[in-house]
């Protein structure tokens, strides 16, 4: 009897402990989550709510050309950079993972674009392939060639941010991927080679499968980074040339803090929460199968 009133009172007292973080985290994710709910099922003017139009403003994202623009311009931009960003991590950290000389120096200059901030990112590609004073137009010009000027059309403007994005982020997914490497053992190898698994099998038949759940956690991860990033679309194209680049996010933003329309921005903002809860449950379930 008492060693059952002491576990229900060890119980409490854990419970006491972990009480004020699980209010912070209340108050910080969820109860944010509800109020933008709330809102996106009324009319508002400024913080005001007005009258009630229930899924009137998720209907007009799908019935407005523009609303559908920007789901077509998150997903180019989220796959598009993932397509890069993982194969790219995957073979440096490979080749960061061999036993080359300087490899610390290596390792080191190619972390430093995800210690810059988003702002710096955007503000030195901006600089880089400026078409009137640019290191990238000077070099093409000196080559022969004419002046280019990505951000002036839809398609050089969303390679551009991509490629912004992924020189900016691809350091942590090597990160990763480099430490799952380091945590296979090299009697693996040598097995595998005893087996006649050497260079391209040996990868695909060791390596790849047990770095494969640290991959996927990766995926999630920077998807969820990709759909919500903000600051390096609004400051390197602002969303233009005519709304080529403007995703959900960016377009939630723009709806809720520069016009003010807060329940439009709002059935943005959950709209791509869904997507987002969408995305993790697919790449959960295919790591599971996988497993």
């Amino acid at each position: 009897m008492e060693m059952a009133k002491r576990k229900i009172g060890d119980k409490w007292i854990a419970y006491a402990f972990m009480a004020p973080a699980l209010i912070l985290v209340v108050l910080v994710s969820f109860y944010p989550i509800g109020v933008a709910m709330r809102w996106s099922l009324y009319e508002t003017e400024y913080v005001r709510t007005g009258a009630y139009v229930g899924a009137d403003n998720f209907i007009s994202i799908f019935k407005n050309e523009s609303g559908l623009t920007n789901i077509k311009n998150s997903f180019v931009y989220v796959f598009g950079s993932i397509l890069i960003v993982i194969p790219l991590s995957t073979l440096l950290a490979v080749l960061l993972n061999m036993k080359v000389k300087f490899r610390v120096w290596f390792r080191t200059a190619i972390i430093l674009p995800w210690v810059i901030s988003q702002t710096v990112t955007a503000l030195l590609w901006k600089w880089l392939i400026n078409a009137n004073y640019g290191p990238v137009n000077y070099i093409v010009e000196q080559l022969g060639g004419t002046k280019i000027d990505p951000l002036s059309t839809s398609t050089g403007a969303n390679i551009a941010l991509i490629v912004a994005n992924v020189w900016n982020t691809f350091p942590i997914a090597l990160i990763l991927i480099l430490a799952a490497l380091q945590t296979i053992s090299s009697e693996l190898y040598e097995a595998g080679r005893v087996d006649g698994a050497t260079g391209w099998k040996s990868f695909t038949r060791i390596t790849l499968p047990l770095i494969k759940p640290t991959i996927a956690v990766t995926l999630i991860m920077l998807s969820l980074e990709y759909f919500n990033m903000v600051t390096l679309i609004y400051v390197f194209t602002g969303g233009g040339p005519f709304s080529a680049t403007e995703t959900l996010s960016l377009r939630a933003f723009k709806e809720g803090f520069e016009y003010w329309n807060i329940g439009l921005g709002s059935a943005f903002s959950v709209l791509l929460f869904a997507f987002n809860l969408l995305l993790s449950l697919i790449y959960v379930r295919a790591l599971k199968s996988k497993d």
